[in-house]
């Protein structure tokens, strides 16, 4: 039986590979943070159409991925950047999802 952790805020979240895994090996996650385990900072970029700028992220990868160590999100990006990064993908996925009232 497995337990996921609660966190009070940004700065306690944790994951580790016997979570992301806790299910089944290779899925995608696993084998995003397999590729990318120890490889420099990326930088990406999303240009919001509502307020005509790019916003910018950095995303920091881990040193480490084995079964016991935590990674910890605050390391991956910071919470404005991880707050901001999931609601632009969350539009996206609305907007192809939700038909606007004159498309009716």
């Amino acid at each position: 039986m497995y337990h996921f952790p609660f966190f009070n805020c940004w700065e306690e979240v944790w994951i580790n590979k016997s979570i992301i895994n806790w299910h089944k090996e290779n899925q995608f996650i696993d084998k995003f943070i397999k590729k990318y385990v120890g490889k420099p900072t990326v930088k990406y970029r999303f240009w919001e159409e509502e307020k005509k700028k790019m916003t910018y992220l950095s995303i920091n990868f881990p040193e480490l991925y084995e079964n016991d160590n935590r990674i910890f999100l605050k390391d991956i990006l910071s919470e404005k950047e991880g707050v901001k990064f999931s609601f632009i993908l969350m539009r996206q996925v609305i907007n192809t999802q939700v038909e606007s009232e004159n498309e009716q």
